[in-house]
């Protein structure tokens, strides 16, 4: 039987594209994960300077946490850019190690900083280097087919590098499609070139899937004899140029299509597709690989937003109910949700001025800690009430004005569920709160200009929280911004599959909030809030100062929680602290 080898680079060129921090513990666990579904090569980290990738500086606690698995027969090459890396790695017990350049000069000078001859005469110094130390190097080659800043790349520039890499010590040459705009004709002009002088066996393709191209890439390049292919699980990472798009070809997919043909790969399919959903899920991030996704439902007991039903940690209970929306509580947490499915769940004069009454309400209410709000439907919200009976200009400013100053104002934490797509004042709902967790189907459209209106009252949260530049874009376009691109720019905590997803991830958070100390919470709102408002002036000093006196007053929060640190307790349970303290006055 034909047989393929799969390079996963999922833990490294994937992990460090996601926007939010993610744990040692959770990098080290699916690394296991990985290696238990068969793979033979996994890409653990890189020794990239933590000030570019900040992402992978525990590349060092990763690799003391797989040590045991890098005495076994699955290859872990590791990213050195230069002799510094490449000693880094040879001090943490590394076999193998990997070197990247660039077949064009624009991306070469923005992405490393220096000429393709300079960063091939940096790889040589590397390879020497690593001759010495009992370490073999793979290479990598970006842009092959197209560079951002150059635009098409020559085929002959292509075999220069691949060629310069094989002759100084790279046993074998990955070639990139960085951006992902390569097609099966490319493939084979390319790689014709390529094999004139070089042999398949030292080739590996690396094929972005940014317009859907990634699986006809590896046939093609399969039938002209290449045998090594690296992919992602979930497809996680990928082209940083196409924001929005899909990046690495999904290691599903790509073990999918080759057991399907027949290939052996050595892989277990069903372990793998279990890794990228449990991944996917863990990151709070849509499913890259069609193909998993697909399987996931198939293997329904494998698919974690069915066993939703099972994870709801809270009893909810409803406290209030209006014609437009309806309150739930359960402990210090309440739950608002929109209730006009029909209606998009848009923002009527009645709904605006009761949620208005509502938050100013709960914003004195010291038993509440956190506010979830979403919607029911298709929609979250789909922005102003633009009918006849929605009240005179002045009104409808007054109404809207009135509700975001008391979201924004509220001391307890503010989390959008952010259900379904949001229009307008819909998206500055979403914004004004604190945390938003989307679905992955969940588009914005600041959509005002394309009625001859604009997003005055809301323009100041959109801009506080997207920035000047992408916030004015969006608005000028009046285009549909996609989850990723919000999650690219961190103002987005999660982003999940579906309703039920966001379900059991807004629980997920509700349980990490437990240990934030409610009061500090406030404090650290009114912090960010004044910094927005008054950077540098006198009425943030007198808020400094202010939330400095609160936090250490007798009988705070803090002395409660430092009293108990003293004595050995690193985490807090404030629900249940409050709780205790209430039932003993």
């Amino acid at each position: 039987m034909p047989h393929v080898k799969i390079v996963e680079v999922g833990p490294r060129d994937g992990i460090q594209n996601i926007p939010q921090p993610v744990s040692t513990k959770v990098k080290i666990e699916l690394i296991n994960k990985l290696a238990d579904s068969g793979l033979s090569i996994i890409e653990p980290t890189s020794f990239v300077s933590p000030k570019w990738v900040p992402q992978l500086a525990d590349a060092k606690q990763v690799l003391q946490g797989i040590s045991s698995l890098m005495q076994s027969q699955i290859g872990f090459p590791v990213l050195v850019p230069n002799l510094h890396g490449l000693e880094l790695a040879y001090e943490n017990r590394v076999k193998e190690g990997a070197v990247f350049v660039s077949a064009s000069e624009g991306f070469s000078k923005r992405n490393i900083n220096c000429s393709v001859d300079e960063s091939l005469e940096r790889v040589r110094e590397v390879t020497e280097k690593a001759v010495t130390l009992g370490i073999k190097i793979r290479g990598y080659v970006s842009c092959i087919f197209a560079d951002p800043y150059d635009g098409p790349t020559n085929p002959s520039q292509v075999v220069k590098v691949t060629k310069y890499l094989l002759d100084h010590g790279c046993y074998e040459v990955s070639l990139g499609d960085t951006l992902g705009i390569g097609t099966v004709a490319d493939v084979k002009r390319l790689l014709e070139e390529l094999l004139k002088t070089i042999p398949a066996s030292k080739l590996a393709g690396h094929f972005h899937d940014t317009y859907g191209q990634a699986i006809s890439n590896v046939l093609q390049s399969y039938q002209m004899g290449i045998r090594t292919f690296d992919s992602s699980i979930a497809g996680l990472g990928g082209c940083p140029f196409a924001v929005g798009a899909t990046g690495n070809l999904s290691t599903e997919d790509l073990v999918y299509t080759l057991h399907s043909m027949g290939v052996s790969t050595g892989v277990d399919l069903s372990k793998l597709v279990s890794t990228g959903t449990w991944i996917s899920q863990v990151l709070g991030i849509p499913n890259g690989s069609r193909a998993g996704a697909a399987l996931a439902t198939k293997y329904s007991s494998l698919d974690v937003s069915r066993t939703l039903p099972n994870k709801l940690r809270r009893n909810w209970k409803v406290i209030g109910s209006a014609n437009e929306y309806q309150v739930h509580r359960s402990g210090p947490n309440i739950k608002v949700c929109l209730t006009r499915p029909k209606n998009g769940n848009s923002l009527t004069k009645s709904m605006a001025k009761g949620l208005t009454t509502l938050f100013r309400k709960l914003a004195q209410d010291t038993s509440v800690f956190r506010i979830v709000l979403t919607g029911e439907g298709k929609f979250f919200c789909t922005g102003m009430d633009l009918s006849k009976d929605a009240g005179t200009p002045d009104e409808r400013f007054l109404n809207l004005k009135h509700l975001f100053d008391a979201i924004d104002n509220c001391p307890q934490t503010t989390i959008a569920a952010v259900n379904g797509p949001c229009f307008g004042g819909g998206v500055g709902l979403a914004f004004v709160c604190d945390l938003r967790i989307f679905t992955s189907k969940a588009t914005v459209k600041l959509s005002e200009a394309q009625l001859g209106l604009c997003p005055a009252v809301i323009s100041k949260y959109i801009i506080r929280e997207w920035g000047i530049n992408f916030a004015r874009a969006s608005m000028l376009t009046a285009r549909e911004v996609a989850p990723s691109e919000l999650a690219a720019l961190h103002v987005i905590y999660a982003v999940v599959e579906d309703g039920n997803a966001l379900q059991g991830k807004v629980e997920d958070l509700l349980d990490d909030l437990k240990f934030s100390a409610p009061h500090a919470s406030g404090l650290c709102k009114d912090l960010v809030r004044i910094a927005w408002r008054d950077a540098g002036g006198e009425r943030q000093e007198k808020t400094i100062r202010a939330s400095f006196d609160a936090m250490m007053a007798e009988g705070s929060e803090s002395t409660h929680a430092l009293a108990l640190f003293q004595q050995g307790r690193r985490r807090i349970d404030w629900d249940v602290f409050t709780r205790s303290k209430s039932s003993k006055l």
